[in-house]
């Protein structure tokens, strides 16, 4: 059974579960560690893959934010499926979280390479392109001024599929069967191909999301979620003993398939018994998705800083990418609370807290939109 409200927080503010923001923080600090150690392989920056042995697997960070939209949509929204008058809040709360702080960042990004810093940082140069950039809808292959946010096609498609749940249950219900079936029948991954509409929408990171919708039906059934929790652990782990060379990534799949396991415990077991995370963590679940989007440009400018400076050749490789990291992440914090926070409330998106307390007034998201 879902926990009673707390005493002091209004009604209709999502309780969040601390383990998905602990989730989401993980996540994106794992992606933002994987990227710097290829950065810093870049004969400008030491051409050393500083941690690389153990970062090597931070992307899959991204597939599990894919789950982890699914699992949250789910959580937020499944009282609407079934309920057309809900659609048009649910589009706008989507809306709201996603594009604003998304077109903020973008225009801030371009303005600074028209300035001439951030050469390597791709501009779309026809009208098409910019449709793409701007809508996150595959209009056309462009790589977007932010290069993360290929992962954001996905997310949109799959709000607009989650639309047509909440529009007409028996249709939505079809939508995803027909969706997941032709996803898995393709089976390619994000990166081996390029950015058609006909390839992003039929790759395998769109069968992610129902992965996710998947590990919420698993929590809300009851139980300890001790057993999902081991299910999802064997499978990471035995397939992690048996990772197959660089290049043969079909065991991506399976892992995933662990991270809806794991995930559908560690939530079924904080429902049973609220836990509390450090705020530091819990802070940096808030900004992921500021993270997310501003990792790469960060990491780009306070390395060159820490060149410029001497500080790299002063304190070393290992030392310079501990520095880098804490301060792309801590960056990303600022610009959470200091940005995308007030933006949303301006915005007036509902704000969100973490259970078993009220933790902040900034309005936290509730989304793992990365």
């Amino acid at each position: 059974m879902r926990p009673p409200p707390l005493a002091g927080i209004p009604s209709g503010v999502l309780l969040l579960l601390q383990s998905v923001q602990a989730g989401r923080a993980l996540a994106a600090t794992s992606v933002a560690a994987f990227h710097l150690s290829l950065m810093m392989g870049d004969p400008r920056y030491g051409g050393s893959t500083v941690f690389e042995r153990y970062t090597r697997e931070g992307n899959l960070g991204v597939d599990f934010f894919f789950v982890l939209s699914g699992f949250i949509i789910m959580f937020a929204h499944a009282r609407d499926i079934g309920r057309p008058q809900a659609v048009g809040h649910y589009l706008r709360r989507r809306w709201a979280r996603l594009f604003p702080i998304y077109w903020l960042y973008t225009l801030g990004i371009t303005a600074l390479v028209l300035l001439g810093l951030g050469s390597a940082t791709p501009i779309p140069d026809t009208a098409a392109d910019w449709l793409s950039a701007i809508t996150l809808i595959r209009f056309t292959p462009v790589e977007a001024p932010i290069r993360v946010a290929w992962t954001l096609f996905h997310e949109v498609a799959f709000y607009l599929a989650f639309a047509l749940l909440i529009l007409n249950k028996r249709l939505g219900i079809a939508f995803f069967t027909a969706w997941g079936l032709v996803c898995l029948w393709v089976f390619k991954f994000a990166g081996e191909g390029i950015n058609t509409p006909g390839f992003v929408y039929t790759s395998l990171p769109n069968f992610y999301f129902l992965l996710g919708m998947g590990a919420y039906l698993l929590m809300r059934r009851g139980g300890s979620g001790w057993w999902e929790l081991g299910v999802g652990a064997a499978i990471v782990a035995v397939v992690a003993g048996y990772w197959p060379p660089v290049g043969e990534r079909w065991a991506e799949f399976p892992v995933v398939i662990g991270f809806a396991f794991l995930l559908a415990g560690i939530t079924k077991f904080e429902r049973n018994a609220p836990i509390e995370l450090p705020r530091s963590v819990l802070a940096v679940g808030d900004a992921s998705y500021s993270l997310y989007l501003l990792h790469l440009p960060l990491s780009g400018l306070l390395l060159k800083l820490v060149d410029a400076s001497g500080v790299q050749d002063a304190i070393g490789e290992r030392a310079t990418y501990l520095l880098v990291l804490g301060g792309a992440i801590g960056v990303s914090v600022l610009a959470y609370r200091l940005v995308e926070a007030p933006l949303l409330r301006r915005l007036r998106v509902q704000p969100a807290v973490a259970h078993p307390r009220e933790r902040r007034s900034a309005p936290g998201p509730e989304e793992a939109a990365p």
